[in-house]
């Protein structure tokens, strides 16, 4: 019997021993992984970007294409999609199978029901909080977005740029800072200093208490920066249709540290990316699609290309149409705990067209994920070895959780 990757991939070790000739043969390091730093450069997907948003529009017609429905005996429930602010339950031993390295874990599985997302929620340690470095720079990208619509619910922020008040430097449209910033090229800034400008746009309270409200995680704290100034310390919003400032920086205030869960990214992320196909109740405050779409199309340019190699190593390249791929890295050396971490963020959504060959509707799959993984430093002199060999388990676990997806394993 021929077996296809997606069976073969059940042998996670060899995956893992694939990943890790992988980094070798890469000549990986620290600096330079082959999977997180992979670059959108290389990806299969770089030309659809501009297609997720329309994408992430559309919904399972009922004949050409259903969505995934997990069977009666199946352990896992649907639920509605939560309202704002409120707690979903989730399974805490459904990740059970995640490496020891992934110490915390969320992953929500969308299926539409009656033209609305319903989710399953699966975590490890997911209402954990932890320093999720870089990952959590899409926070304040969201909540500019909220608040400019909540003043101005027609603002399209492509039609924005992002203005030093100083007078110092040049203007550049909002989605190519946010793109810069989360694709690292430093064509205008580096990734820290912008990250650190786009939360100068609310008080670091205010901030922390938008994502609480979003998520209803209150034991999280959001008041901390980047390692690096502000790119600009006096930020404004211009429209440049409107030919006004829409929103300037806010009064800053002494900061402190990062500490969200899995949880609070995957929520955040599964309502971005969602946002056509849950209640009103459940969206984002006031934001409009035609500002979340910029920032659908920023993410999409992330460095990390996780599912990139896990959907070739399944053998499903060519077996879905209609993908999207947004995501958020995070990565660090944690001189406090004596740590390498690695976190990543993402939401996928795909046509999977295997099942048209017998007959039967290709189905829509969807998930948003968030996994933060860390080994023990120590006084290791060997740490690129470290490095490659998290960044290849990192990869692993991704591509198991996409298996399981395509295998309707969950």
């Amino acid at each position: 019997m021929n077996l296809t990757s997606l069976e073969l991939a059940k042998d996670r070790a060899r995956i893992f021993k694939n990943y890790l000739q992988m980094e070798i043969d890469a000549k990986a390091n620290i600096n330079k992984l082959a999977f997180l730093d992979r670059g959108i450069e290389k990806s299969p997907y770089q030309q659809e970007i501009k297609n997720y948003p329309d994408y992430l529009k559309q919904k399972p017609d009922g004949l050409k294409v259903i969505s995934y429905i997990p069977g009666p005996n199946n352990p896992l429930k649907l639920t509605p999609f939560p309202s704002l602010g409120e707690l979903p339950q989730i399974n805490s031993q459904a990740l059970n199978f995640l490496h020891a390295d992934i110490k915390e874990a969320c992953v929500c599985i969308g299926s539409f029901v009656d033209g609305k997302i319903q989710a399953q929620w699966l975590g490890k340690n997911a209402l954990t909080n932890a320093e999720q470095w870089s990952a959590t720079k899409i926070i304040a990208l969201l909540n500019i977005v909220s608040q400019l619509n909540s003043k101005y619910p027609d603002c399209d922020i492509d039609n924005c740029v992002v203005r030093d008040g100083n007078g110092q430097k040049h203007d550049y449209y909002f989605y190519d800072v946010a793109k810069d910033m989360i694709n690292y090229a430093s064509n205008i800034g580096s990734s820290n200093s912008l990250a650190a400008m786009f939360k100068r746009f609310d008080t670091r309270i205010g901030l922390e208490q938008w994502l609480k409200s979003a998520t209803g995680n209150n034991d999280l704290i959001f008041r901390g920066d980047y390692g690096e100034n502000p790119y600009l310390t006096n930020p404004k919003i211009f429209d440049l249709t409107k030919k006004q400032v829409l929103l300037s920086a806010a009064v800053n205030s002494t900061k402190q540290k990062n500490s969200v869960s899995a949880y609070d990214l995957t929520r955040l992320i599964s309502m971005l990316g969602w946002h056509f196909h849950i209640e009103q109740r459940s969206r984002m405050k006031a934001s409009q699609w035609n500002s979340l779409e910029s920032i659908v199309r920023a993410m999409g340019h992330d460095s990390a290309r996780y599912v990139d190699v896990a959907i070739k190593t399944l053998g499903m390249e060519g077996l879905i149409t209609s993908p999207v791929i947004i995501s958020k890295l995070g990565y660090g050396l944690s001189a406090i705990r004596g740590t390498l971490e690695t976190v990543y963020v993402a939401l996928v959504r795909f046509v999977d067209e295997r099942p048209k060959a017998a007959g039967k509707p290709a189905k829509l799959r969807t998930l948003a994920m968030s996994l933060r993984a860390e080994k023990a430093v120590g006084s290791s002199s060997n740490v690129d070895r470290l490095a490659i060999e998290l960044d290849a388990r990192f990869c692993a676990e991704v591509t198991e959780i996409l298996r399981r997806l395509f295998a309707e394993e969950f």
